[in-house]
């Protein structure tokens, strides 16, 4: 075999080594015969982060007062930590901030308003002007919330606490509950799935973490309390209703629910229900 020879055998097994490079291992079907190649279980795959959550025109700052402290910009798949040379930064509603165990961070807007969370915590600026909660808590250890004017909170669970001051302080005291603190000078009111709760200064009251969630229900965003002879009943929709010394008279013109006494009343059009308290026989 001359040279010619030798190079044309060299050059063919560079190409057949170079072929093989191509399919990546030999052999080149697929080998894999039980279980079967896996299927998307979700076609398209939802949105994210950046979708969920898009950029607001508010703006607040972010303040790191202990390590450690991450901030995500609204946005972005990924976030960064505060150092100890650059303790402060400026996000746009749609951002969140979280701090860990020994952390310390405070999240001030322009109007005076501000939430201090420490040891564990993770949340989302909102923006009031999309119809937004102002903050929306997602985890908290302990927290001081420090509002200028009437605002919304969206606490762990779901349940929505409105306020016009503070401070009113979140602590987790267990797993599955948040107990929740008025400790300002002003009613505060949560509203928690069916009900609205009003917390008056120095009250507190402790919110369950269920499975179904807390997330306030259209009945409870928009109820209407009828206080009566030593309790109260709400209802919202379509009603009429009106109270004397002894009782509470509601009458439905419309779609409505009723809540009063630990009941669920719901009422065919010109129907009434009459609700009295327990007293003397």
């Amino acid at each position: 075999m001359n040279a010619l020879s030798h190079g044309l055998l060299a050059l063919a097994i560079a190409a057949t080594c170079a072929s093989c490079t191509t399919y990546g291992r030999w052999p080149f079907w697929s080998t894999q015969e039980h279980p079967g190649p896996m299927t998307d279980a979700v076609d398209p795959l939802p949105a994210g982060a950046q979708a969920l959550f898009p950029e607001g025109p508010e703006e607040v700052l972010v303040v790191r007062h202990a390590d450690p402290v991450k901030v995500r910009h609204a946005g972005r798949t990924g976030g960064f930590p505060l150092t100890f040379y650059e303790k402060n930064v400026r996000v746009h509603a749609g951002s969140s901030v979280s701090v860990a165990p020994g952390g310390r961070v405070e999240i001030m807007w322009t109007d005076g308003s501000s939430i201090l969370m420490s040891d564990r915590g993770f949340g989302l600026v909102g923006s009031p002007s999309r119809g937004e909660s102002m903050f929306t808590f997602l985890d908290v250890s302990t927290a001081s919330i420090e509002l200028a004017g009437e605002e919304q909170i969206d606490l762990v669970g779901g349940a929505r606490l409105s306020a016009s001051s503070g401070p009113i302080v979140l602590e987790r005291v267990r797993a599955d509950v948040v107990r929740v603190k008025n400790q300002s000078k002003t009613a505060s009111r949560i509203a928690f799935r069916e009900d609205v709760i009003e917390l008056d200064p120095g009250q507190s009251v402790d919110l369950p973490l269920l499975t179904a969630g807390g997330r306030p229900t259209r009945s409870a965003t928009s109820v209407e309390l009828v206080a009566g002879p030593g309790f109260g009943v709400r209802a919202s929709g379509a009603v009429e209703a009106d109270a004397d010394a002894a009782r509470i008279r509601v009458q439905a013109v419309g779609e409505h629910e009723i809540h009063g006494l630990g009941q669920r009343v719901r009422l065919d059009r010109g129907e009434e229900a009459d609700f009295q308290g327990l007293g003397p026989r």
